[in-house]
C-alpha cells in the first residue's frame, strides 16, 4: 500500500512514556456479520502477534454474549460491554461504514468521557463529502484529547498487494493460485493494518489523561452511576478500586 493511503492524527499533548510491558484493549466494533466477527478476531491476533503481547485486544463478541437466557438480556449486554470499556487500559473505536455503528459510538463517549486512551481505526475508503468538508465521519465525533486517528484506504491496499501477488512467478489464471494469491493478500493487509494500530496504540498510551490529576478517580466513581441498569452492582466498589489502582500502575487512568 502506498504510504499515503493511511494517516494517523494525534490530537493531545504526549506525557511521559510509561514501562507498562501489557495493555488491555477494548475492541469497540461492529459484531453482526460473520465479515465483522472474523475481521475483528483477525486483526486481534495479527495486533498480539506483531506486539509481541503488549496489546490485547477485548472481543466483545467473546465477553458478553454467556448468557442470553436472563431475563434482563439488554441492560446485561450493555453493561458488560461497558465494563470492559471502564477496565480496559485503552479503547479501539472501529469507525467504518457510511454511518458509524451507534453502540461503538456510545462505548466510544464512554471512553471519553473518562479520558480513557482512545484509537480510532477507519479501514473504509469511502467519505463523507459536502459543504467543502471532505470527512470519513461525522464531526462530532473528532477531535477528542487522548485520541490517535488511523486510516486505511482497505481497497487501494488490497488492489497493491493483489498486483504484486498476481506478478509471482506461476500460472496466475489456475484457480489456486488466485485463491492463495487472495488469501496471502488479505493476511498481508491485516498485518498492515494492525502495524498502524500498534502504532497508534503505542502513542496514545504514552499521552496524559485530559483530567487534572484530583479528577482523574472522580470521573471513574461518577461513571459507576451514569449508566444506571444495575450497572453499579456489576461494577463495585472494590472492583473499580482495583480497576482504577492497575490503571494508574500503567499510566493509563
Amino acid at each position: 500500500m502506498p504510504e499515503g493511503a493511511s494517516t494517523a492524527s494525534v490530537e493531545s499533548t504526549q506525557g511521559p512514556a510509561n514501562s507498562a510491558g501489557h495493555y488491555t484493549v477494548y475492541a469497540a466494533g461492529g459484531l453482526f456479520t460473520q465479515h465483522e466477527l472474523t475481521t475483528n478476531v483477525l486483526i486481534k491476533e495479527a495486533v498480539w502477534r506483531l506486539s509481541k503481547g503488549r496489546f490485547e485486544l477485548v472481543l466483545p463478541q467473546s465477553e458478553e454474549l454467556r448468557q442470553l437466557d436472563r431475563p434482563d438480556i439488554a441492560a446485561y449486554i450493555r453493561n458488560v460491554d461497558l465494563l470492559q470499556v471502564v477496565q480496559t487500559d485503552a479503547l479501539l473505536a472501529r469507525f467504518d461504514g457510511l454511518e458509524l455503528d451507534t453502540g461503538t459510538v456510545v462505548e466510544f463517549m464512554m471512553a471519553r468521557m473518562l479520558g480513557k486512551p482512545t484509537l480510532i481505526l477507519r479501514s473504509d475508503t469511502r467519505h463523507l463529502s459536502g459543504q467543502e468538508l471532505d470527512e470519513p465521519y461525522n464531526l462530532m465525533v473528532k477531535s477528542w484529547p487522548r485520541s490517535v486517528e488511523v486510516h486505511v484506504d482497505s481497497l487501494m491496499n488490497y488492489i497493491g498487494l493483489i498486483a504484486e501477488q498476481s506478478n509471482a512467478p506461476g500460472d496466475s489464471q489456475a484457480l489456486r493460485t488466485l485463491l492463495e494469491a487472495e488469501l496471502s493478500t488479505i493476511q498481508a493487509g491485516v498485518d498492515q493494518i494492525a502495524r498502524k494500530v500498534i502504532d497508534g496504540l503505542q502513542a496514545v498510551v504514552e499521552m496524559n489523561s485530559p483530567y487534572p490529576p484530583e479528577y482523574q478517580e472522580m470521573v471513574y466513581k461518577a461513571a459507576r452511576y451514569s449508566p444506571g441498569s444495575g450497572f453499579d452492582k456489576l461494577l463495585t466498589e472494590s472492583k473499580l478500586e482495583a480497576i482504577i489502582r492497575r490503571l494508574r500502575h500503567n499510566g493509563t487512568l
